[in-house]
């Protein structure tokens, strides 16, 4: 599964590149040498639309009932 914080951190920084092949999607993950800083291969990882499509979901839930739950804390405050 992707990690989508570094994803858009390396996006920033344009060292990850999204592709479509087809009916699949890939992102190119740029790389370095630690020691040289000399550009190595990039780590090629496939993407799929319907497990993002999931995890927007999850986050979506997981945000209403943040927001709930701050609602319910702020109520608290004015009993």
């Amino acid at each position: 599964m992707i990690d989508v914080k570094r994803y858009l951190e390396k996006k920033e920084k344009g060292l990850v590149a999204l592709t479509k092949l087809g009916n699949a999607y890939v992102a190119s993950w740029d790389r370095f040498d630690p020691e040289t800083g000399e550009k190595l291969e990039p780590v090629v990882e496939a993407v799929s639309l319907d497990n993002m499509n999931k995890i927007r979901k999850e986050a979506s839930d997981l945000l209403k009932g943040i927001d709930g739950f701050i609602t319910d804390l702020g109520s608290l405050k004015s009993a």
